[in-house]
């Protein structure tokens, strides 16, 4: 057999050379971290706006202004609070009550824009014989106040508002936001969201939504709408939401039978189950008075907590929340 020439065996011993000492300097080198680009992609401005319906009463104030400082304390606004918050009162709410909402909450955060609209909840409708005598007519017109006055008040309309939030007054944040909720819905394009659900009857809500859903049997899971947050557009512009709110408004049905607010919101995103994007969100860490809802949790839990209300007094000075899975009474001293 020939043997291989001498000069093609030195080439390839170098070869081997080479891919050997290439391989020491690669190994030796010192490991390089990559480079995290810390800045979060710029995102679109988007039009929010926080909405909460108020009583001319103390205890609405009080309830009012620690609302507020929940905001302030545990939504992510990186120093500036970027979205306004509207307070919906009756002719009732006197100067003093809304100096003294103002003062207690500018004080702490001077960055919150807050505005306050009247709204009319006068009428010479009576419930029908037989409609839920326990409902008085001012629950009543809060209940259409959450279904439509609200989303054609001039505070909201002029406002060309794309997303809007409900708080109540009794309502508040018991631990820090994670994500912007307004930038979350526009990021997913999401038309509604909720925190969680609850069970009411709604009988007259029944004859609407039968031949619009075209079915015999209906039932409609009622949403939690104490704290809601939705795409102004998809209400607006819904042939199928506007059809059945329609239907609610025409002869004052929604104030001759009571029909609860949260049941609506259900019905709405069951007509329109084909084509509304929403989400039941549970990461929200949310409270509304003795129901908390911690982050996780699909549901409410009630846990009634007197110390709670004892000291809504002091909401100028302190944040009072009930965080936890076990609702640990926690107030905030606010600077």
């Amino acid at each position: 057999m020939r043997s291989a020439p001498k000069n093609y065996i030195l080439q390839k011993l170098f070869l081997i050379l080479i891919c050997f000492i290439i391989c020491i300097i690669y190994l030796t080198l010192p490991e390089k971290t990559p480079t995290l680009h810390l800045e979060e992609t710029p995102v679109r401005a988007v039009r929010g706006v926080i909405v909460t319906l108020i009583r001319s009463s103390s205890r609405s104030i009080f309830f009012t202004i620690n609302m507020i400082h929940s905001i302030t304390q545990f939504y992510p606004n990186n120093g500036t609070f970027l979205y306004p918050l509207i307070i919906f009162h009756e002719e009732n709410l006197t100067p003093v009550m809304r100096q003294q909402i103002l003062s207690c909450v500018l004080k702490s955060n001077g960055t919150i824009n807050i505005s306050f609209a009247l709204v009319n909840f006068s009428t010479s409708v009576s419930p029908n014989t037989g409609s839920r005598s326990e409902k008085s007519m001012g629950y009543r017109l809060m209940c259409r106040f959450w279904t439509y006055d609200v989303f054609y008040h001039p505070a909201i309309v002029q406002g060309k508002y794309e997303y809007l939030m409900r708080m109540d007054d009794d309502s508040y944040f018991s631990d820090r936001i994670k994500k912007d909720p307004f930038l979350y819905m526009d990021s997913r394009k999401l038309d509604y969201i909720y925190r969680s659900t609850y069970k009411e009857s709604a009988y007259p809500l029944y004859s609407i939504l039968k031949p619009i859903l075209k079915k015999k049997y209906v039932h409609i899971t009622c949403v939690y709408n104490n704290f809601f947050m939705i795409r102004l557009k998809w209400y607006y512009e819904s042939p199928r939401v506007q059809n059945f709110i329609n239907e609610l408004i025409k002869d004052n049905l929604i104030l001759r039978e009571y029909i609860g607010d949260g049941c609506i919101h259900g019905a709405m995103l069951r007509v329109d189950r084909r084509h509304v994007r929403e989400e039941h969100v549970r990461d929200i860490p949310y409270g509304h008075n003795y129901h908390i809802m911690p982050p996780g949790y699909h549901q409410w839990k009630f846990k009634e907590v007197n110390d709670f209300h004892e000291v809504m007094h002091k909401s100028c000075e302190q944040l009072t929340i009930l965080k936890g899975t076990q609702g640990k009474v926690t107030s905030i001293k606010m600077s």
